[in-house]
């Protein structure tokens, strides 16, 4: 078993004796959820090419019971080698990641409105379910005050959207060379609406990489290390200059997400609560 959520199953089983995963939908309507994931998968295999940019293909669906069989990912997650890696590798695998998702929404993109009240909304249902003593409530209550504050300058304003992947983080993609000098970056457990803004997989990426960090960084941009920020937005034609506002209110909505889902993580809620406190600061500055 890898996860076990109100909104899916998902397990690693061995199909026609190979190995594969299994996911089971879970919530009012598992067919069409299983139905939207398989259109999904195959769009995003051939947007992608299916050669050194990749997704996990799906093998066999079975609406009826609300489970969709996928191919495993070739190689190590990402996660993996990050741990590994040096300030140089570090930086690379980074914008190796961005340079997949640009390539994802090449076919797609387009831009349109952006409406960060949809974001608040979804952090006010978070905040209203969440419970127990662990929780900062004044830290959660003055993010909240600074997002209303900044969703008001943004409301309106362009964004740019396209095939995205949902949960971009470095668990749910693998690395592997099928040939010398060539990475191939393969992704699973895609996520969410086909379209969606392109900071918002930005932003869950880099939340993800500064709420695994043990000590704090030198400098940081609205709360994630700099070599992060300048990795990732570095990567050529990813994310149009005018989406850095977007990309800063929405790597804020993540890690507020990230917090209130950190009952059982203690050292990642205490970088969470570095990253959000140096969030609420200018643009770049020391860690505090």
């Amino acid at each position: 078993m890898v996860r076990n959520r109100p909104d899916r199953l998902v397990v690693q089983i061995r199909l026609d004796g190979r190995p594969a995963w299994l996911r089971q939908f879970r919530g009012a309507d598992p067919p069409a959820g299983v139905a939207r994931a398989q259109a999904r998968l195959r769009q995003a295999a051939e947007v992608l090419g299916q050669d050194l940019d990749a997704v996990a293909p799906p093998l066999l669906a079975l609406p009826e019971q609300g489970i969709l069989i996928t191919a495993p990912a070739p190689g190590r997650p990402v996660a993996h080698l990050l741990a590994e890696a040096g300030p140089a590798e570090r930086a690379a695998l980074i914008a190796r990641m961005g340079s997949w998702l640009r390539r994802l929404a090449s076919a797609t993109r387009n831009r349109g409105t952006f409406g960060p009240r949809f974001w608040l909304n979804g952090l006010e249902a978070r905040i209203a379910a969440a419970s127990g003593d662990w929780i900062d409530r004044d830290l959660v209550a003055g993010h909240m005050q600074r997002m209303r504050a900044e969703a008001a300058r943004l409301r309106g304003a362009a964004v740019e959207r396209g095939l995205c992947h949902g949960d971009l983080t470095p668990d749910n993609l693998f690395v592997d060379e099928p040939r010398p000098g060539a990475l191939r970056l393969t992704a699973i457990d895609m996520q969410g609406a086909t379209e969606m803004a392109l900071a918002r997989d930005m932003a869950r990426l880099l939340a993800w990489l500064e709420s695994r960090r043990e000590q704090p960084p030198a400098l940081v941009r609205d709360g994630i290390a700099l070599p992060d920020w300048q990795a990732l937005t570095g990567v050529p034609g990813l994310l149009a200059p005018d989406q850095a506002p977007i990309l800063r209110f929405l790597i804020g909505e993540v890690m507020l997400a990230y917090y209130l889902d950190s009952a059982r993580q203690r050292l990642r809620r205490r970088a969470l609560v570095r990253a959000m406190r140096a969030w609420a600061k200018a643009e770049v500055t020391p860690a505090p």
